[in-house]
């Protein structure tokens, strides 16, 4: 550990969330960890921590609950850090059988939960004029051509946009930026609980777990992200996310290439080059 860091990790029920936080807590890190139920949390982690773990149960789609969470992160710790927003649920459906509720649900939680929490835990990091966010999207937040997926992927394709605008706005007040797209992870023997972050993989074979990554080596990749000196805006976590990534912009290039013609012939003719 090169230093220790005051963190604030959102969906720690399970999966990524909860190997990270351990991880952390292993290295002597802060760590304040939100779940919908904190007692499970407690138990999850397995260990009181006075003075470095604090958990939290929050609703990450009330604001009001989200500002006192942060709030109590700092009146704890001091401070905050590094934000990993980590909170999200998986919706398998096709567009047109999904109920409207459904939908709204899926942003509350994806999108809209943590968008409370940027804007709870942005004012003090512009203050102190450092920091690091994490936030999670998914592979299929940057290639979204898996049928049955398309509400998830609408929410992570957000996570994704507004993280790149987020990085753009952050980085005059000194804080760091970095979204991650993970691929399928698989489940882990020496983390009890920890599953898929992308549901694609999981829905499909459930029993192939070796071809999800690790997800203690996923917890050390953004802790190494946080410890670096430049951090990444991109980063895809696991072979398949990165092969994914590679195939889609090998897409995009090749359609770029062909309709070339077609794209720029709308723009404005300039008619003095043309005279000369």
């Amino acid at each position: 550990m090169k230093s220790e860091k005051i963190w604030l990790v959102t969906g720690v029920s399970a999966g990524l969330g909860l190997v990270l936080v351990k991880m952390l807590l292993d290295s002597g890190h802060k760590v304040a960890a939100t779940s919908e139920d904190g007692d499970a949390l407690l138990d999850a982690v397995g260990a009181k921590l006075e003075g470095q773990f604090l958990p939290l149960t929050v609703d990450l789609a009330d604001e009001r609950n989200v500002r006192r969470a942060v709030d109590s992160t700092i009146a704890a710790f001091g401070g905050v850090d590094v934000v990993v927003n980590n909170a999200g649920v998986g919706l398998q459906g096709a567009l047109d059988s999904l109920s409207d509720a459904e939908l709204r649900g899926s942003f509350d939680s994806n999108v809209f939960g943590m968008l409370n929490v940027i804007r709870a835990v942005l004012p003090r990091m512009r203050a102190q004029r450092s920091g690091h966010v994490f936030n999670i999207s998914s592979i299929l937040g940057f290639d979204g051509g898996h049928a049955q997926w398309g509400a998830y992927s609408a929410t992570k394709f957000a996570v994704s946009g507004l993280t790149e605008s987020l990085a753009a706005e952050a980085a005059a007040w000194g804080v760091r930026v970095s979204l991650v797209y993970p691929g399928a992870m698989r489940a882990s023997p020496a983390w009890r609980g920890a599953q898929y972050n992308t549901p694609e993989l999981a829905a499909r074979d459930p029993q192939r777990q070796e071809l999800g990554g690790d997800p203690v080596k996923a917890a050390q990749a953004l802790i190494n992200a946080a410890d670096a000196q430049y951090a990444p805006l991109h980063l895809f976590l696991g072979r398949d996310a990165f092969d994914q990534a590679r195939n889609k912009i090998q897409s995009v290039q090749q359609e770029l290439a062909r309709w070339r013609e077609m794209s720029v012939s709308i723009g404005v003719v300039d008619e003095r080059r043309l005279a000369a």
